[in-house]
């Protein structure tokens, strides 16, 4: 009896940043703020690369859209992911005071696909289709490239040039990556401000 190959189990641009940035052993996220930035604005791209006009438009406010949706798009993209059955949820109790949820991983093959897959565009040079751009524009503009190559935290990497570079050319659509572009700007600046208010208020604080 033969059996046919296993259909990878498809996820969402915000379920595949989430991926990325969690740790498959503590459950924790990396780069939190920045983060659920990427998974808003990963809402907003998945509208437009499902070729419905009237879905492909950014909000009149991109800015406010995000700040608004960010914690929502969050939960949707954990969900998601505990709903296919690639992480499971842990409530832990902290020096039995403070408790914290975390999401350790179930199944890593999506994410060993998904590594393999950006591998193959950013490291051997293969060419991305749409939803690899559009992915590999977030992890650029948002700057978590080193969720997916740690070695691209460092500006003369040459996975970093490669994202960047995919991130500018690699679109069918002008139109598509010019708002791939806006919108992952608009949430680079909203995680700049958060993190430049958290560290006021813990100066003030201290």
């Amino acid at each position: 009896m033969t059996t046919s190959p296993s259909t990878p189990t498809p996820t969402t641009l915000g379920e595949e940043v989430l991926l990325l940035s969690l740790d498959d052993a503590t459950g924790e996220s990396r780069l939190p703020l920045r983060t659920m930035d990427a998974i808003a604005v990963a809402t907003l791209l998945e509208r437009a690369l499902s070729g419905d006009a009237a879905e492909a438009a950014l909000p009149d406010d991109a800015e406010k859209w995000i700040f608004e949706h960010r914690n929502e798009e969050y939960e949707t993209a954990i969900q998601g992911l505990m709903a296919k059955g690639l992480i499971r949820k842990e409530k832990r109790r902290v020096l039995l005071v403070f408790r914290t949820t975390r999401y350790p991983e179930s199944d890593g093959s999506v994410e060993s696909a998904l590594r393999r897959r950006l591998a193959e565009v950013v490291l051997e040079g293969a060419d991305p289709d749409p939803r690899t751009a559009a992915l590999i524009t977030l992890l650029h503009h948002g700057e978590l490239q080193a969720l997916a190559f740690p070695e691209a935290d460092t500006d003369g990497s040459p996975a970093k040039q490669r994202m960047a570079g995919i991130a500018g050319h690699h679109w069918a659509d002008p139109a598509l990556r010019r708002m791939a572009e806006t919108a992952a700007a608009t949430a680079a600046a909203l995680t700049a401000a958060a993190m430049v208010t958290t560290v006021v208020v813990i100066t003030t604080v201290t």
